[in-house]
């Protein structure tokens, strides 16, 4: 399925990252994982590069260095992200940039890194379906996510006469660390998640999803059985955007 494809994948150390990664590799891929988190890539076996996407300069320098490693560049996967608790009524001016610059502009600053090496390539960016809708106490990655649906389509427009497609997924309610709120408490063993979400079926499936459920939307962008698709964002919820 990506047979030879050569695929940079940031926030790659663990969670969904680490499962397309996995997934891509065993279908035939070469991966190289990026992430800010040195200690967490240097227990992979895959190739891996540290870099901070919030950075410019480790952005060009990783981008390049993962460049060398393959030979070339086919794909890239936008996966590197913060989790945020804020609230629009006290959000800091400097916590909001912060949010966007690692969930948002990092898209582009990687993206624009690795335009020249990605001739006839693939992006995709992971968002969230907070994309779609609002949650309270979620203003800054909100609107990071929100933000991140509508730079695809625009990247997809751009980057088109350069034969580059480019699509998002959007994950709705995955186990991973970011499912950990601040006070420490997992939002996948909350009442309200149980109750709500389960019990009443707010996710139709009834379940949390896992990386793994996440990883074959990625391989099926990257490859070319979605030659002709670009500009579009697929979520990956269980059935949680199908609903009101």
């Amino acid at each position: 399925m990506l047979e030879g494809k050569r695929i940079l994948i940031t926030g790659a150390a663990r969670g969904i990252g680490l499962a397309v990664a996995q997934a891509a590799d065993a279908k035939g891929a070469r991966v190289v994982l990026a992430d800010v988190d040195g200690a967490a890539l240097a227990g992979q076996a895959l190739p891996h590069v540290v870099m901070d996407v919030s950075d410019a300069r480790a952005v060009a320098h990783g981008v390049a260095e993962a460049v060398a490693t393959m030979g070339g560049l086919d794909g890239l996967v936008n996966n590197a992200a913060m989790l945020d608790e804020s609230n629009a009524a006290d959000v800091t001016e400097a916590r909001f940039e912060r949010v966007l610059s690692v969930n948002l502009t990092s898209i582009l600053r990687v993206s624009q890194a690795a335009l020249p090496h990605l001739g006839g390539g693939v992006i995709v960016n992971t968002l969230s379906t907070q994309a779609m809708f609002g949650q309270a106490n979620s203003v800054a990655y909100a609107t990071a996510k929100g933000g991140g649906l509508n730079l695809t389509r625009a990247m997809a427009i751009d980057f088109a006469p350069q034969g580059i497609r480019v699509n998002a997924v959007a994950p709705g309610f995955i186990d991973t660390r970011m499912a950990v709120m601040a006070d420490g408490t997992h939002e996948h063993a909350t009442d309200w998640f149980k109750g709500i979400y389960v019990g009443r079926r707010k996710i139709p499936l009834a379940r949390a999803g896992t990386p793994a459920d996440c990883a074959g939307a990625y391989l099926f962008l990257l490859s070319d059985m979605a030659s002709y698709i670009t500009g579009q964002c697929l979520a990956v919820d269980g059935g949680l955007t199908a609903t009101y």
